[in-house]
């Protein structure tokens, strides 16, 4: 395979950076997959600053998939990489300009057939996706780690996962927590965290003198992700894994519900939110234990299978 950067602009001007991924030989025109980021600061690869945040998501996806003959297109999101504007300035309208443009390079690209493009959208990427590819008339979506749940939804379900394992911390510690009610006071900070924010006017502001990205928390806690999963106009498959703490895996099974196009929805045994096969058992206070080094693990055999397969299904049909 072979690989090129490329440039393009958002609608309101940003200059956005990002891979161009495709085969080798290309005799013709070639179908194409744009690979939709999840939450946080994160690059073109699925990473950010730190070290911890090494995760090499998107990079490696999108080798997977060059193997199998797409030509994938992955990119810095704002404030991140190469990308122009500021990322704690960004909201989700504007992380949706950005994907609908990337679409829209995809399909201006000589080397891609535009009747034969696919959306991936990982975490938040899959709560963004049915307004990205609104009016694009694609071949297929892929929503990721996170299916018919808002970000809202997905926080509430980490904050519950949080406050109970806090709650059933045994021995010296757990009487610690218990005498101090870290428990309640953590549930407690979860709700004055909300209202500070819905309540904000301003794109940033500061919550215990940290920054938080308001704009963000506002738009996404008011997008009705339910009513953008009936306007999508194409075939979709939704994946989580099993052992995915950061959403709820049983959720991936309501996408069926609401969507009035052919879907498929499908629960990998084993795997994480980093979309890699994991052996143990661990509670959300631990996740950081848990991936430790992930972005020098494969992405999880089963999942690249069931891609797989799905796309070669439907990639006749675009």
């Amino acid at each position: 395979m072979k690989e090129r950067e490329v440039q393009f602009k958002s609608i309101s001007g940003m200059n956005i950076f990002g891979t161009l991924t495709q085969p080798t030989s290309m005799d013709q025109r070639r179908p194409a997959i744009l690979l939709v980021p999840g939450s946080g600061p994160l690059d073109r690869n699925g990473n950010g600053k730190r070290k911890s945040q090494t995760l090499n998501l998107y990079n490696q996806l999108a080798s997977f998939l060059t193997e199998q003959g797409f030509i994938t297109l992955r990119y810095d999101k704002r404030g991140t990489g190469k990308s122009e504007a500021s990322f704690m300035e960004t909201g989700f309208w504007d992380l949706v300009e950005d994907a609908r443009a990337a679409i829209q390079t995809l399909k201006e690209e000589p080397a891609v057939d535009p009747k034969r493009i696919f959306v991936i959208g990982h975490s938040e990427g899959g709560i963004l996706a049915p307004e990205i590819v609104k009016g694009h008339n694609l071949a297929g979506l892929i929503l990721v780690a996170g299916a018919a749940q808002s970000l809202p939804e997905a926080l509430a379900f980490q904050r519950e996962q949080t406050v109970q394992e806090l709650k059933n911390v045994k021995g010296i510690k757990g009487k610690l927590l218990s005498l101090f009610n870290v428990g309640e006071k953590a549930e407690k900070q979860g709700q004055k965290f909300d209202q500070k924010i819905l309540r904000s006017t301003k794109d940033v502001v500061r919550y215990q003198g940290i920054k938080i990205n308001a704009k963000w928390f506002r738009e996404h806690a008011t997008y009705n992700i339910y009513e953008g999963l009936v306007e999508i106009d194409c075939p979709v498959l939704a994946v989580t894994g099993s052992k995915d703490l950061q959403v709820m895996p049983e959720r991936v099974y309501e996408t069926v519900k609401y969507t009035k196009v052919e879907t498929e929805a499908h629960i990998v045994d084993g795997m994480n939110h980093m979309l890699r096969d994991q052996a143990d058992d661990v509670g959300i206070l631990q996740l950081k234990k848990a991936y430790k080094d992930v972005g020098s693990q494969p992405l999880s055999p089963p999942f690249l299978e069931l891609v797989k397969m799905w796309l070669n299904k439907h990639v006749s049909s675009g």
